[in-house]
């Protein structure tokens, strides 16, 4: 998967402007498990660090729409 990051890239030459940045995403997953792995993974899944939480100033699409509506 590749990922384009709008003017996060490489600044143009004679230019205020910014590039685009492209993230090339690989990721593999084993296809055998064994049981301790498999536990591992599940605590994982459970630990707060692997759960989306936006930061204060991360609103919605819609929380920013209905501000600009208003």
């Amino acid at each position: 998967k590749i990922l384009r990051l709008k003017s996060k890239g490489v600044p143009e030459v004679n230019s205020y402007q910014r590039g685009d940045q492209l993230v090339h995403i690989n990721i593999w997953t084993p296809k055998i498990v064994s049981r301790e792995e498999r536990d591992v993974l599940e605590k994982l899944q459970n630990s707060p660090n692997f759960k989306p939480n936006p930061g204060k100033n991360e609103k919605s699409f819609i929380e920013r729409m209905k501000e600009y509506f208003e």
